[in-house]
C-alpha cells in the first residue's frame, strides 16, 4: 500500500516539522500550489533505493544467475563497498548503487543487503516492498540461511 499524503505550499509552510516527520516515517507528501502537483518530498533512504534501482538499470546488460545458472552467486564484502564509495569520492550514494547491484544480480540476499546498509532487515524488506523492488523470499542456499542469521543476530544485539 502507498503511503503518500497531498498537501498545500501553505500548509508545508505552517507545519514543516510534522510534514518532514511524515516523510521520515515513509510517507511519500506531494506539495501541490493551485492544484497543480509541484514536488515530491521522499525519505532520504527511499531516496537512496530509487537512485540506485535507476543506476542499476542504466548498467548496459549483463548476466545474473536467475537468467543465467552458470555464474555462483559473488557475494558482496564491507571492502568490496568501501572501495567503490572511496571510487565515488566518499558519495554515500555508491554505497546504496553496490549493495543494491549486488541484491539485484542476486549475488547477495535481502539479510546481506541489511547488514551492509546498517539497516535492520525487516525494515529493508519493507521498504522494498512499498518501492516496488523485486524481493526474493527464503534462502536458497545454506550460506543464505546463515547470512540471514547473521543479519538477524545483528539486529536483536543493537
Amino acid at each position: 500500500m502507498e503511503r503518500t499524503l497531498t498537501i498545500g505550499k501553505t500548509d508545508l509552510a505552517r507545519q514543516t516539522r510534522r510534514m518532514l516527520d511524515h516523510a521520515r516515517r515513509g510517507e511519500t507528501l506531494i506539495v501541490e500550489s493551485y492544484g497543480e502537483e509541484q514536488v515530491a518530498v521522499v525519505d532520504v533512504q527511499d531516496y537512496r533505493i530509487l537512485r540506485a534501482l535507476a543506476a542499476y538499470h542504466a548498467l548496459p546488460p549483463h548476466p545474473v544467475p536467475v537468467h543465467d545458472p552458470s555464474p555462483e552467486p559473488a557475494g558482496l564484502t564491507e571492502e568490496e563497498v568501501e572501495t567503490a564509495v572511496r571510487a565515488a569520492a566518499g558519495s554515500p550514494q555508491a554505497r546504496w548503487n553496490r549493495v543494491l547491484q549486488a541484491y539485484l544480480d542476486e549475488h547477495i540476499n535481502l539479510g546481506r543487503a541489511a547488514v551492509l546498509l546498517g539497516l535492520p532487515v525487516f525494515e529493508l524488506e519493507d521498504r522494498f516492498r512499498l518501492l516496488d523492488v523485486p524481493r526474493r523470499f527464503g534462502p536458497e542456499t545454506l550460506a543464505e540461511a546463515m547470512e540471514d542469521e547473521e543479519a538477524a543476530r545483528a539486529w536483536v544485539t543493537r
